[in-house]
Protein backbone atom coordinates (compact mmCIF):
# COMPACT_ATOMS: atom_id res chain seq x y z
CA UNK A 1 0.00 0.00 0.00
CA UNK A 2 1.37 3.42 -0.94
CA UNK A 3 0.76 4.85 2.54
CA UNK A 4 2.94 2.17 4.23
CA UNK A 5 6.05 3.78 2.81
CA UNK A 6 4.56 7.07 3.97
CA UNK A 7 4.56 5.93 7.56
CA UNK A 8 8.28 5.17 7.29
CA UNK A 9 8.94 8.50 5.58
CA UNK A 10 7.09 10.48 8.21
CA UNK A 11 8.53 8.61 11.21
CA UNK A 12 11.61 10.75 10.75
CA UNK A 13 9.51 13.66 11.91
CA UNK A 14 9.32 12.21 15.42
CA UNK A 15 12.98 12.79 15.84
CA UNK A 16 13.05 16.36 14.46
CA UNK A 17 13.22 18.94 17.15
CA UNK A 18 -15.11 55.28 1.14
CA UNK A 19 -11.82 55.02 -0.90
CA UNK A 20 -10.28 58.35 -0.42
CA UNK A 21 -6.88 59.42 -1.64
CA UNK A 22 -4.77 61.21 0.83
CA UNK A 23 -5.06 64.57 -0.87
CA UNK A 24 -7.89 65.38 1.61
CA UNK A 25 -10.09 67.10 -0.97
CA UNK A 26 -13.06 68.23 1.05
CA UNK A 27 -16.26 66.24 0.55
CA UNK A 28 -19.06 68.78 0.43
CA UNK A 29 -22.25 67.68 2.18
CA UNK A 30 -25.24 67.23 -0.05
CA UNK A 31 -27.05 70.12 1.63
CA UNK A 32 -24.33 72.61 0.60
CA UNK A 33 -24.80 74.26 -2.76
CA UNK A 34 -21.95 75.02 -5.10
CA UNK A 35 -22.36 78.36 -6.90
CA UNK A 36 -20.56 79.44 -10.03
CA UNK A 37 -20.96 83.17 -9.33
CA UNK A 38 -17.97 85.31 -8.47
CA UNK A 39 -19.54 86.14 -5.08
CA UNK A 40 -19.25 82.56 -3.95
CA UNK A 41 -15.74 81.99 -5.33
CA UNK A 42 -14.59 83.40 -2.00
CA UNK A 43 -16.50 80.65 -0.17
CA UNK A 44 -14.99 78.00 -2.42
CA UNK A 45 -11.48 79.35 -1.85
CA UNK A 46 -12.12 79.37 1.91
CA UNK A 47 -13.23 75.73 1.83
CA UNK A 48 -10.18 74.74 -0.21
CA UNK A 49 -7.91 76.57 2.21
CA UNK A 50 -9.46 74.69 5.15
CA UNK A 51 -8.96 71.42 3.30
CA UNK A 52 -5.30 72.28 2.77
CA UNK A 53 -4.93 73.06 6.47
CA UNK A 54 -6.51 69.72 7.42
CA UNK A 55 -4.15 67.94 5.02
CA UNK A 56 -1.14 69.63 6.57
CA UNK A 57 -2.30 68.86 10.10
CA UNK A 58 -2.79 65.16 9.37
CA UNK A 59 0.61 64.87 7.69
CA UNK A 60 -0.94 63.25 4.64
CA UNK A 61 0.50 63.44 1.16
CA UNK A 62 -1.54 64.70 -1.75
CA UNK A 63 -1.88 62.64 -4.94
CA UNK A 64 0.63 64.88 -6.66
CA UNK A 65 3.30 64.30 -4.01
CA UNK A 66 6.33 62.30 -5.10
CA UNK A 67 6.93 60.90 -1.62
CA UNK A 68 5.22 60.53 1.74
CA UNK A 69 6.44 61.60 5.14
CA UNK A 70 5.33 58.53 7.08
CA UNK A 71 6.82 59.28 10.49
CA UNK A 72 3.35 59.43 12.07
CA UNK A 73 1.16 58.12 9.25
CA UNK A 74 -0.09 55.04 11.15
CA UNK A 75 -1.32 55.64 14.68
CA UNK A 76 -1.83 53.30 17.61
CA UNK A 77 -5.43 52.66 16.59
CA UNK A 78 -4.24 51.46 13.16
CA UNK A 79 -1.69 49.08 14.67
CA UNK A 80 -4.24 47.78 17.17
CA UNK A 81 -6.63 47.05 14.29
CA UNK A 82 -3.92 45.02 12.54
CA UNK A 83 -2.93 43.12 15.70
CA UNK A 84 -6.52 42.20 16.52
CA UNK A 85 -7.15 41.14 12.93
CA UNK A 86 -4.24 38.71 13.05
CA UNK A 87 -5.07 37.47 16.53
CA UNK A 88 -8.63 36.68 15.49
CA UNK A 89 -8.08 35.25 12.01
CA UNK A 90 -4.55 33.79 12.01
CA UNK A 91 -3.51 32.87 15.54
CA UNK A 92 -0.71 30.62 14.30
CA UNK A 93 1.13 33.46 12.57
CA UNK A 94 0.15 35.83 15.36
CA UNK A 95 2.26 33.71 17.72
CA UNK A 96 5.11 33.31 15.22
CA UNK A 97 5.20 37.06 14.62
CA UNK A 98 5.05 37.75 18.35
CA UNK A 99 8.35 35.88 18.72
CA UNK A 100 10.19 38.34 16.45
CA UNK A 101 12.52 40.34 18.70
CA UNK A 102 12.75 43.66 16.84
CA UNK A 103 9.52 45.68 17.40
CA UNK A 104 9.62 47.31 13.95
CA UNK A 105 10.18 43.95 12.22
CA UNK A 106 7.33 42.55 14.32
CA UNK A 107 5.00 45.30 13.07
CA UNK A 108 6.08 44.51 9.51
CA UNK A 109 5.24 40.82 10.01
CA UNK A 110 1.80 41.66 11.42
CA UNK A 111 1.06 44.07 8.56
CA UNK A 112 2.06 41.49 5.95
CA UNK A 113 -0.06 38.77 7.54
CA UNK A 114 -3.05 41.10 7.81
CA UNK A 115 -2.60 41.94 4.13
CA UNK A 116 -2.65 38.22 3.33
CA UNK A 117 -5.89 37.76 5.27
CA UNK A 118 -7.53 40.58 3.30
CA UNK A 119 -6.66 38.91 -0.02
CA UNK A 120 -8.12 35.48 0.81
CA UNK A 121 -11.58 34.62 -0.49
CA UNK A 122 -13.98 33.61 2.29
CA UNK A 123 -15.83 31.20 0.04
CA UNK A 124 -16.00 30.37 -3.65
CA UNK A 125 -19.61 31.08 -4.60
CA UNK A 126 -20.27 33.14 -7.76
CA UNK A 127 -21.35 36.10 -5.64
CA UNK A 128 -18.24 35.88 -3.49
CA UNK A 129 -16.10 35.59 -6.61
CA UNK A 130 -17.25 39.04 -7.75
CA UNK A 131 -16.64 40.50 -4.30
CA UNK A 132 -13.19 38.92 -4.19
CA UNK A 133 -12.37 40.35 -7.61
CA UNK A 134 -13.30 43.83 -6.42
CA UNK A 135 -11.37 43.38 -3.18
CA UNK A 136 -8.23 42.24 -5.03
CA UNK A 137 -8.57 45.15 -7.43
CA UNK A 138 -8.74 47.50 -4.46
CA UNK A 139 -5.62 46.04 -2.89
CA UNK A 140 -3.68 46.10 -6.14
CA UNK A 141 -4.56 49.79 -6.54
CA UNK A 142 -3.71 50.40 -2.87
CA UNK A 143 -0.24 48.82 -3.18
CA UNK A 144 0.51 50.60 -6.45
CA UNK A 145 -0.60 53.90 -4.93
CA UNK A 146 1.58 53.44 -1.85
CA UNK A 147 4.65 53.05 -4.04
CA UNK A 148 3.52 56.12 -6.01
CA UNK A 149 3.25 58.25 -2.87
CA UNK A 150 -0.50 57.99 -2.20
CA UNK A 151 -2.30 56.14 0.57
CA UNK A 152 -5.95 55.14 0.89
CA UNK A 153 -7.58 56.26 4.13
CA UNK A 154 -7.86 52.81 5.73
CA UNK A 155 -6.07 51.39 8.81
CA UNK A 156 -4.19 48.56 7.10
CA UNK A 157 -3.11 50.68 4.12
CA UNK A 158 -1.72 53.30 6.49
CA UNK A 159 0.24 50.65 8.38
CA UNK A 160 1.46 49.09 5.13
CA UNK A 161 2.55 52.51 3.85
CA UNK A 162 4.54 53.13 7.00
CA UNK A 163 6.33 49.76 7.09
CA UNK A 164 7.00 49.86 3.34
CA UNK A 165 8.71 53.23 3.69
CA UNK A 166 10.56 52.30 6.88
CA UNK A 167 11.89 48.96 5.58
CA UNK A 168 11.81 49.59 1.81
CA UNK A 169 9.82 46.41 1.18
CA UNK A 170 9.88 45.05 -2.37
CA UNK A 171 6.70 45.71 -4.34
CA UNK A 172 7.19 42.55 -6.44
CA UNK A 173 6.26 40.23 -3.57
CA UNK A 174 2.97 42.05 -2.88
CA UNK A 175 1.98 41.94 -6.55
CA UNK A 176 2.98 38.28 -6.82
CA UNK A 177 0.59 37.41 -3.98
CA UNK A 178 -2.24 39.42 -5.54
CA UNK A 179 -1.71 37.91 -9.01
CA UNK A 180 -1.90 34.40 -7.57
CA UNK A 181 -5.05 35.26 -5.61
CA UNK A 182 -6.63 36.59 -8.81
CA UNK A 183 -5.78 33.38 -10.63
CA UNK A 184 -7.13 31.34 -7.72
CA UNK A 185 -10.38 33.29 -7.95
CA UNK A 186 -11.07 31.82 -11.41
CA UNK A 187 -12.37 28.52 -9.99
CA UNK A 188 -9.94 26.37 -12.00
CA UNK A 189 -8.67 23.20 -10.32
CA UNK A 190 -4.89 22.96 -9.94
CA UNK A 191 -3.42 20.82 -12.70
CA UNK A 192 -0.55 18.92 -11.05
CA UNK A 193 1.94 18.88 -8.17
CA UNK A 194 4.18 21.39 -9.95
CA UNK A 195 1.36 23.93 -10.11
CA UNK A 196 0.55 23.20 -6.46
CA UNK A 197 4.16 24.02 -5.56
CA UNK A 198 4.00 27.20 -7.64
CA UNK A 199 0.82 28.28 -5.85
CA UNK A 200 2.48 27.80 -2.46
CA UNK A 201 5.64 29.56 -3.62
CA UNK A 202 3.81 32.59 -5.03
CA UNK A 203 1.91 33.22 -1.80
CA UNK A 204 3.78 31.82 1.18
CA UNK A 205 7.37 32.20 -0.01
CA UNK A 206 6.56 35.82 -0.85
CA UNK A 207 5.19 36.35 2.68
CA UNK A 208 8.39 34.93 4.19
CA UNK A 209 10.58 37.08 1.93
CA UNK A 210 8.69 40.20 2.99
CA UNK A 211 9.09 39.19 6.63
CA UNK A 212 12.83 38.77 6.03
CA UNK A 213 13.02 42.25 4.52
CA UNK A 214 11.34 43.53 7.68
CA UNK A 215 14.16 41.87 9.61
CA UNK A 216 16.67 43.67 7.41
CA UNK A 217 17.72 40.55 5.45
CA UNK A 218 17.76 40.86 1.68
CA UNK A 219 19.90 39.43 -1.13
CA UNK A 220 21.22 36.40 0.79
CA UNK A 221 21.03 33.40 -1.58
CA UNK A 222 20.87 30.74 1.16
CA UNK A 223 18.15 32.64 3.01
CA UNK A 224 16.04 33.09 -0.13
CA UNK A 225 16.50 29.44 -1.13
CA UNK A 226 15.41 28.30 2.33
CA UNK A 227 12.42 30.68 2.21
CA UNK A 228 11.33 29.21 -1.12
CA UNK A 229 11.32 25.62 0.20
CA UNK A 230 9.68 26.50 3.51
CA UNK A 231 7.05 28.60 1.72
CA UNK A 232 6.13 25.63 -0.47
CA UNK A 233 5.89 23.35 2.57
CA UNK A 234 3.70 25.84 4.45
CA UNK A 235 1.49 26.51 1.43
CA UNK A 236 0.79 22.82 0.82
CA UNK A 237 0.16 22.31 4.55
CA UNK A 238 -2.41 25.13 4.54
CA UNK A 239 -4.21 23.70 1.51
CA UNK A 240 -4.34 20.18 2.98
CA UNK A 241 -5.56 21.53 6.30
CA UNK A 242 -8.37 23.43 4.58
CA UNK A 243 -9.55 20.51 2.42
CA UNK A 244 -12.81 19.84 4.31
CA UNK A 245 -13.73 23.54 4.35
CA UNK A 246 -12.89 23.93 0.65
CA UNK A 247 -15.01 20.93 -0.32
CA UNK A 248 -17.99 22.44 1.54
CA UNK A 249 -17.50 25.54 -0.65
CA UNK A 250 -17.27 23.41 -3.83
CA UNK A 251 -13.57 24.06 -4.21
CA UNK A 252 -10.60 21.68 -4.12
CA UNK A 253 -6.86 22.17 -4.25
CA UNK A 254 -6.17 18.48 -4.86
CA UNK A 255 -4.47 18.49 -8.30
CA UNK A 256 -6.23 17.01 -11.32
CA UNK A 257 -3.31 14.61 -11.78
CA UNK A 258 -4.03 13.05 -8.36
CA UNK A 259 -7.83 12.92 -8.67
CA UNK A 260 -7.35 11.18 -12.03
CA UNK A 261 -4.63 8.83 -10.75
CA UNK A 262 -6.74 7.59 -7.82
CA UNK A 263 -10.16 7.78 -9.49
CA UNK A 264 -11.54 10.51 -7.23
CA UNK A 265 -14.87 11.92 -8.37
CA UNK A 266 -14.65 15.59 -7.43
CA UNK A 267 -18.34 16.25 -7.89
CA UNK A 268 -19.14 13.40 -5.49
CA UNK A 269 -16.77 14.95 -2.96
CA UNK A 270 -18.74 18.17 -3.20
CA UNK A 271 -21.96 16.22 -2.59
CA UNK A 272 -20.63 14.60 0.58
CA UNK A 273 -19.18 11.28 -0.63
CA UNK A 274 -15.81 11.20 1.21
CA UNK A 275 -14.15 8.46 -0.92
CA UNK A 276 -11.86 8.07 2.08
CA UNK A 277 -9.26 5.60 0.80
CA UNK A 278 -8.81 7.34 -2.53
CA UNK A 279 -8.55 10.70 -0.83
CA UNK A 280 -6.03 9.33 1.67
CA UNK A 281 -3.70 8.39 -1.17
CA UNK A 282 -4.00 11.83 -2.76
CA UNK A 283 -3.44 13.61 0.56
CA UNK A 284 -0.42 11.37 1.22
CA UNK A 285 1.22 12.48 -2.04
CA UNK A 286 0.57 16.14 -1.28
CA UNK A 287 1.95 15.69 2.26
CA UNK A 288 5.01 13.89 0.87
CA UNK A 289 5.69 16.90 -1.34
CA UNK A 290 5.42 19.22 1.69
CA UNK A 291 7.76 16.92 3.66
CA UNK A 292 10.31 17.00 0.82
CA UNK A 293 10.41 20.80 0.82
CA UNK A 294 10.49 20.90 4.62
CA UNK A 295 13.54 18.63 4.68
CA UNK A 296 15.27 20.81 2.07
CA UNK A 297 14.56 23.92 4.15
CA UNK A 298 16.02 22.22 7.25
CA UNK A 299 19.25 21.52 5.37
CA UNK A 300 20.00 25.24 5.64
CA UNK A 301 20.21 25.07 9.43
CA UNK A 302 23.50 26.60 10.46
CA UNK A 303 23.71 28.65 7.25
CA UNK A 304 21.00 31.15 8.12
CA UNK A 305 22.22 34.21 10.04
CA UNK A 306 20.35 35.72 12.94
CA UNK A 307 17.84 37.46 12.93
CA UNK A 308 16.69 35.70 9.72
CA UNK A 309 16.07 32.53 11.76
CA UNK A 310 13.04 34.24 13.32
CA UNK A 311 11.30 34.17 9.94
CA UNK A 312 11.66 30.36 9.80
CA UNK A 313 10.09 29.37 13.12
CA UNK A 314 7.14 27.92 11.17
CA UNK A 315 9.29 24.84 10.47
CA UNK A 316 8.11 23.43 13.81
CA UNK A 317 4.47 24.13 12.92
CA UNK A 318 4.75 22.19 9.64
CA UNK A 319 6.53 19.30 11.40
CA UNK A 320 3.75 19.12 13.99
CA UNK A 321 1.05 19.17 11.32
CA UNK A 322 2.61 16.41 9.20
CA UNK A 323 3.17 14.19 12.22
CA UNK A 324 -0.47 14.51 13.35
CA UNK A 325 -1.62 13.84 9.79
CA UNK A 326 0.51 10.69 9.66
CA UNK A 327 -1.04 9.44 12.90
CA UNK A 328 -4.54 9.49 11.35
CA UNK A 329 -3.18 7.70 8.25
CA UNK A 330 -3.67 10.83 6.09
CA UNK A 331 -7.44 10.71 6.58
CA UNK A 332 -8.24 14.42 6.49
CA UNK A 333 -11.78 13.78 7.80
CA UNK A 334 -10.35 12.45 11.09
CA UNK A 335 -7.63 15.06 11.38
CA UNK A 336 -7.67 16.98 14.71
CA UNK A 337 -7.40 20.39 13.08
CA UNK A 338 -7.47 22.40 16.28
CA UNK A 339 -5.26 20.19 18.46
CA UNK A 340 -1.60 21.10 18.14
CA UNK A 341 1.07 19.33 20.15
CA UNK A 342 1.01 20.69 23.74
CA UNK A 343 4.78 21.31 23.61
CA UNK A 344 4.76 23.09 20.25
CA UNK A 345 4.70 26.56 21.79
CA UNK A 346 7.59 25.61 24.08
CA UNK A 347 9.53 24.36 21.05
CA UNK A 348 8.95 27.66 19.25
CA UNK A 349 10.24 29.61 22.25
CA UNK A 350 13.26 27.31 22.50
CA UNK A 351 14.12 27.80 18.83
CA UNK A 352 13.82 31.57 19.23
CA UNK A 353 16.04 31.53 22.34
CA UNK A 354 18.75 29.45 20.66
CA UNK A 355 18.38 31.37 17.35
CA UNK A 356 17.56 28.26 15.35
CA UNK A 357 14.60 26.72 13.52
Amino acid sequence: MIRNSGRILFNSLKNSTNVKLINKNVIINSNIRLFSTSTNNTIKESVEKKAENISNQDNIASPSSKSIDVSDLAGNADYNFVFERIKTCDKENYINSLLISDPIARRVAYAIRAFNIETVANDHSPKSEKISRLRLSFWKDAINNIYNGKVYDQPLTRVLAQVIKEKKLTKTWFIKILNRREKDNQQVQIKDIEELEQYADDVHSSLILLTLEGLGVKGNHDVEHCASHLGKAIGIMVLIRGTVYHLASRKTYIPVSLTTKYGINVESLYRGDPQVEKLQNAIYEMASCAKLHLDKAKQFRGKIPHPATEAFLSVSVVEDFLERLRKVDFNIFEFPNTQQHPLLLLKLYKNKFFKQF
